[in-house]
């Protein structure tokens, strides 16, 4: 049986050498079954581009505007009703004043040099990695900070 496909961009925003981390309300983590962590972003709309939805949804759950650089990590899996694919997108240059949407009750913005030290589930940690070497290629940052595991 065919499963329709349901496409999720996320963005790993970056404010120098920091990484912008949300708090899922705590209905959101009950509905979920979530450790709570979250990067915003959020399922396209009908006739939507991935691009358009990723600004939108950044939008919505930051009041934000971001700079997206390029494709950092991209996953999927199958569920019982649903096909998930999950694009997340390494961002720069939040522009605006952080407002959350009722998904979020929390954010914070983490030092990159201090991430191994910080409670989130070590494949979040590897996707902050990840998309934080494309930012700092990204602004050429010849004296980058190593970021160990």
């Amino acid at each position: 049986m065919k499963k329709p496909v349901k496409i999720a961009p996320k963005a790993i925003i970056f404010d120098q050498d920091h990484v912008l981390i949300l708090t899922r309300s705590k209905k959101e983590r009950k509905d979920r079954h979530s450790h709570g962590w979250d990067f915003p972003g959020g399922g396209l709309e009908t006739g939507e581009l991935i691009m358009d939805a990723l600004a939108r949804e950044v939008k919505e759950e930051t009041g934000l505007s971001v700079k997206v650089i390029s494709p950092a990590y991209i996953y999927d899996e199958l569920m019982d009703e649903k096909h998930l694919v999950i694009m997340k997108f390494a961002c720069c240059n939040p522009a605006g004043d952080i407002k959350l949407s009722p998904e979020h009750d929390d954010y914070r913005w983490v030092d990159m040099k201090n991430l191994a030290n910080e409670p989130f589930p070590e494949w979040m940690k590897e996707e902050m990695r990840r998309a934080y070497r494309m930012y700092q290629v990204f602004r050429g940052a010849d004296n980058a900070v190593l970021v160990e595991k």
